[in-house]
């Protein structure tokens, strides 16, 4: 008992568990938005983009059924913007520039700006879920990843941190009118995103991504035209099948976190196992079918497995397709700090016997470092 006392006594800050949280008040910010801040997020805008040139001011408006119009586009037209860039990393270009930009302690700050609600006690909202039968009135949970009861938890996004978690949609044709899958991502620098590598359009060479932050019944509650779309995005050169390093970093076109502030990140320490201090939040389509975020708080982390510099943090938190990139994260000073961002899980079994049955978050220092090299080589 001793021994571990002591080694303890080494181990970093762990973040704050339930009851400190339940202490922090939500604040209301006396400050405006500066105007030229605000000019990059306010109106709504309506992206075109042609695989061949045309001259836009040939776009014709019909008009069609009374009050409402259309446009005519040519054909090769795509209602989204396209990404630039993409690809992979090796570790040590990644470390090289990491060490710019990580602090003393190997971690990257938080930041919520002043003009920037401060609301940890989001609202409670409805799930606003369909029960499912089968032909016999037996009813259907359609999740996987979930231990016993469902306890992930609808919010109202009203405020900072909750409003810096978003959901990413993808397409791995830009010229299709809808997306051909989603997941969930974190701001996590002034035009940075944080996600599950499994979520990008590797392999793609006409891709788009959008991400929108506090999506909530189609919209952000930031405002009814506050999203971007991604115009690079880049993970680890390493094998993609190991989880430890199922992540990447996407550039926004528009800055959204100088805007709306941004989470930081912490390096997991094995020290802080078992203690209940960890939520996850995201948009899975088993909750409110994707449409509102949901989050699950204060569980434990139960082990982590390192590969390199990257570590599997395993825990039983429940989730299921669409959490894949939402964070893992814990407060210190009232600030969110992620330590790994959602890829999935596992079951390991013998025989009839469950040996292992968890989910799994990419997280450690080369996590830190990959969003290290984002903040340095992607700045406002």
């Amino acid at each position: 008992m001793e021994e571990r006392t002591s080694a303890n006594a080494l181990a970093p800050e762990p973040p704050i568990g339930p009851d400190e949280f339940v202490r922090l008040e939500n604040e209301r910010s006396a400050e405006r938005m500066p105007e030229e801040l605000a000019t990059h997020v306010e109106g709504r805008t309506l992206s075109i983009t042609t695989r061949e040139k045309f001259d836009f001011r040939s776009v014709e408006a019909v008009p069609y059924d009374g009050d409402r119009w259309q446009l005519k586009l040519p054909e090769g037209t795509g209602l989204v913007m396209p990404g630039r860039t993409s690809g992979r990393l090796s570790v040590d270009e990644v470390g090289r520039a990491a060490k710019r930009e990580l602090d003393d302690a190997g971690e990257l700050a938080a930041s919520r700006p002043a003009w920037v609600d401060y609301e940890p006690h989001a609202k409670v909202a409805a799930a606003r879920t369909t029960v499912l039968r089968r032909l016999n009135g037996q009813i259907i949970e359609p999740h996987y990843g979930v231990f016993g009861a469902d306890d992930r938890q609808v919010y109202y996004p009203g405020g900072y941190p909750w409003t810096c978690v978003g959901k990413i949609y993808v397409w791995d044709d830009w010229g299709s009118p809808y997306p051909a899958w989603s997941g969930s991502g974190v701001l996590i620098g002034d035009r940075t995103v944080l996600t599950a590598g499994h979520v990008c359009p590797w392999g793609s060479g006409n891709w788009a991504m959008q991400f929108v932050p506090a999506y909530y019944d189609g919209v952000s509650t930031l405002g009814r035209g506050v999203s971007s779309y991604v115009s690079d995005y880049y993970g680890y050169d390493t094998d993609e099948k190991v989880s430890a390093w199922d992540m990447a970093v996407l550039r926004l076109y528009t800055p959204l976190g100088v805007n709306y502030g941004y989470f930081g990140t912490k390096d997991y320490n094995s020290a802080w196992e078992g203690g209940n201090y960890w939520t996850l939040a995201g948009y899975p389509g088993a909750v409110a079918g994707g449409n509102r975020p949901s989050r699950q708080m204060w569980w434990p982390v139960l082990d982590d497995d390192g590969s390199g510099s990257a570590e599997e943090v395993e825990y039983e938190a429940d989730s299921s397709p669409g959490n894949s990139g939402g964070p893992a994260f814990g407060f210190w000073s009232g600030l969110p700090y992620a330590i790994a961002t959602h890829s999935g899980g596992s079951k390991t079994t013998f025989l009839w016997w469950t040996i292992e049955d968890t989910n799994v978050g990419a997280g450690g220092g080369a996590l830190n470092s990959l969003v290290a090299w984002a903040r340095s080589n992607w700045p406002a």
